[in-house]
């Protein structure tokens, strides 16, 4: 397939790119897995040789990236709150968005402590130990704010409850 130009070859990449896209992504992300150890040490070993000419790169495009940047987050805002919660559920309990889902379905997208339904709009919140850190369930956001006033502990919570049966 010769070209006459290197812009026409450029167009035929692209088109061909855009075409092939998930194939190619596929494609490389299985060379990387099947090669992760020497993908990591090769660019490693490229960072340590050119390390001055790409700080030289990023602080001279530092205004362009600053630009593109901003432009990103805010294009894709969704995508990114998405994957931060995902990643502070992840990293915090343990747990991924699925098990989180799985375990709201196993409660029948109620609250724990009283059982009212999960309202749409609100994430439940995960309840968890905090000195094992073993998750309990999921509780709405009234009962959550509750059991952290009462710094979980049973002994507050049973006065409390017959503190209120006296009046």
């Amino acid at each position: 397939m010769p070209f006459k130009t290197a812009e026409e070859r450029e167009v035929w990449r692209k088109a061909y790119y855009e075409k092939n896209k998930e194939v190619l992504k596929d494609r490389s992300k299985a060379y990387y897995e099947k090669n992760k150890e020497a993908c990591t040490a090769y660019k490693k070993a490229y960072y340590k040789k050119n390390k001055e000419a790409i700080k030289a790169h990023y602080e001279k495009n530092k205004e362009a990236r600053a630009v593109y940047t901003k432009a990103y987050r805010e294009k894709n805002k969704e995508a990114i709150a998405a994957k931060r919660k995902a990643y502070l559920i992840l990293k915090k309990y343990g747990m991924t968005l699925a098990e989180k889902k799985k375990m709201q379905d196993e409660q029948g997208n109620k609250c724990k402590i009283c059982c009212q339904d999960f309202l749409a709009d609100v994430e439940p919140h995960v309840d968890h130990c905090h000195t094992t850190g073993e998750i309990r369930g999921l509780l709405c956001v009234r009962c959550n704010i509750g059991l952290g006033q009462f710094q979980d502990n049973p002994l507050a919570l049973i006065k409390a409850a017959e503190y209120l049966k006296e009046q």
